[in-house]
């Protein structure tokens, strides 16, 4: 046996996903922001693509660390041992796109800042099982979590963690802003449905098919109302941010 049929041979399975990335050459960073329906769109990109077409997809995820995504840090450091793949998901800042060693079509959903904040908040408060004032007078879990998130996800430069970004500044925000023009789809996770057809429309996909209506935009209940005021201080950047995207999404898409 010569040594390629060998390798070719341990390394079946590689190969076979190899092959199928190059059936489909588009690469597409989705730029998942926590409590956006990130996770929804990751899981209708798998039946897209394929579970290992997408990195981290579920046979992934199992062998991470407490299945948690790899830092923007440490996908660019690990990037030319990645799996092969079609689609590259991660808690990571935006301008990761402009230092991978390859192209790819940047993706990302923005979701209204005070919502986002307090599905987030209800969401640690249940998996902990603290109380969600714990977390409200947490001044570095509101500074880390909360504070202005999306714009420092959007308007970070350089590669770093979205938590360990610096504060939101004005020019940070007139970068965020900057970005919605040159990322390839900003999607808003109130317009669910009508951002996955757009998506179809603009990546030759069809994963509106795959919509689960009980995995977006989950009731948090009424009872969080009465958080808002305390919240929306934190969120003045992000609010610009967002009422930017609704504004461009409506004028170019109805």
């Amino acid at each position: 046996m010569s040594r390629v049929t060998h390798w070719i041979r341990e390394n079946r399975q590689w190969v076979h996903d190899r092959i199928a990335t190059l059936k489909r050459s588009e690469r597409i960073l989705v730029v998942h922001i926590p409590k956006t329906a990130g996770t929804s769109l990751r899981r209708m990109l798998q039946e897209e693509y394929g579970p290992r077409l997408v990195y981290p997809g579920d046979p992934h995820l199992k062998r991470l660390p407490n299945g948690i995504y790899a830092s923007g840090p440490d996908l660019l450091r690990d990037f030319r041992s990645l799996p092969p793949h079609n689609v590259l998901v991660g808690h990571v800042t935006a301008s990761l796109a402009e230092l991978l060693p390859a192209t790819y079509r940047t993706v990302t959903f923005l979701r209204d800042p005070v919502q986002r904040s307090l599905s987030l908040l209800n969401h640690l408060s249940s998996t902990t099982g603290l109380p969600l004032s714990n977390f409200l007078d947490d001044d570095l879990c509101m500074a880390t979590r909360v504070s202005d998130f999306q714009t420092r996800v959007l308007g970070a430069e350089g590669v770093a963690d979205p938590w360990q970004v610096e504060p939101a500044d004005d020019r940070m925000l007139a970068r965020a802003i900057e970005r919605l023009d040159m990322m390839d789809f900003i999607g808003l996770t109130e317009r669910f449905e009508a951002s996955c057809r757009i998506f179809d429309e603009r990546f030759g996909t069809k994963i509106s098919r795959f919509v689960r209506r009980d995995n977006v935009l989950r009731h948090e209940g009424s009872e969080l109302s009465e958080l808002i005021p305390r919240i929306e201080p934190y969120v003045q950047r992000d609010r610009i941010l967002y009422e930017t995207a609704v504004n461009r999404f409506n004028h170019v898409h109805g």
